[in-house]
């Protein structure tokens, strides 16, 4: 060793924007190696760049930002909040259910890559930026089992019937996206147009009557009774009037929470995931949002 790969510590301490005391605290630790010469304890210049790249307390006063051997080689709870478009707190949450055991550094939980890769690839319902751009092209290009059922104007049950049927399993291409089953536009357009049992509304005939069980000409007392009105819920509100609940959001809009929660998982509002129940919509981009959407023409 020599003076050109040593350093004095007051020359590291100077790097840091430390005092004496805290710079020999530092070297008394054992963070990174040290040598005497000429009786003079010197810092290993290598050793100190390596311990200076794996941590994030210190920063040089000039020079490149502190940790890049660290962010190599794991996340920190922002990070993967910001990769999951998620709460920091959620971050937290997720990664102890998941198992993925976080290690301290500088007394700040960080999570290894290897191990968040891993959980990541096993499941399919938090998606990075790259996943959600692919299953935003997935969403344009499928519907959800309710928007069959809505389309058709039959049960949710009826959609799971058909899809069950010789012909629905021959025919309906059901995919995955955002950890949610959906049927292919294509693939319903080609069913659709082979079979006259479920139509549209727009397209059924003068006299064609709806019913959501095979009705064979006789009727029950109950089945003629006057379906009893369901109590209306009360809607949940924030307690926060520049944000709203989802379903605040959908009686606004005049859609189901499901309609909400797809527009958020494609990204086309912004929102807050507090916890696994608590989800809060800023109230202007919403409107903003609804303002464009309802401009465009419906799908029929």
């Amino acid at each position: 060793m020599n003076q050109k790969t040593t350093l004095s510590v007051r020359d590291m301490g100077k790097m840091l924007g430390l005092k004496k005391v805290e710079s020999y605290w530092l070297v008394h630790k054992g963070y990174f190696e040290t040598v005497l010469l000429n009786g003079k304890m010197r810092v290993v210049t290598e050793s100190f760049e390596n311990w200076y790249a794996r941590q994030v307390k210190y920063h040089k006063m000039t020079g490149e930002p502190p940790g890049e051997l660290l962010k190599q080689d794991s996340y920190s709870a922002r990070d993967i909040a910001e990769m999951l478009q998620i709460s920091e707190a959620y971050a937290y949450e997720v990664m102890k259910t998941a198992g993925v055991k976080p290690v301290l550094v500088d007394y700040w939980q960080r999570f290894p890559k290897d191990e968040f890769d891993r959980w990541y690839e096993s499941q399919t319902r938090f998606r990075n930026a790259e996943h959600r751009l692919q299953d935003a092209a997935l969403l344009k290009k499928s519907m959800s089992m309710p928007d069959m059922a809505r389309l058709l104007d039959i049960p949710r049950s009826s959609v799971y019937s058909i899809l069950k049927s010789v012909r629905g399993r021959e025919l309906l291409e059901v995919i995955v996206v955002a950890d949610q089953k959906r049927i292919t536009l294509e693939s319903f357009d080609i069913w659709y147009q082979g079979q006259d049992r479920y139509l549209k509304p727009e397209d059924r005939p003068e006299g064609y009557v709806s019913r959501r069980k095979p009705y064979d000409g006789k009727r029950t007392a109950e089945q003629t009774a006057p379906a009893a009105v369901p109590e209306k819920k009360a809607v949940k509100s924030s307690t926060n009037p520049e944000f709203l609940t989802v379903e605040q959001a959908a009686e606004y809009a005049g859609v189901g929470r499901h309609t909400i929660r797809d527009w958020i998982r494609r990204g086309d509002i912004p929102a807050s995931q507090l916890s696994t129940k608590l989800t809060r919509i800023p109230r202007k981009k919403f409107e903003e949002f609804l303002a464009e959407w309802q401009k465009k023409p419906r799908r029929r």
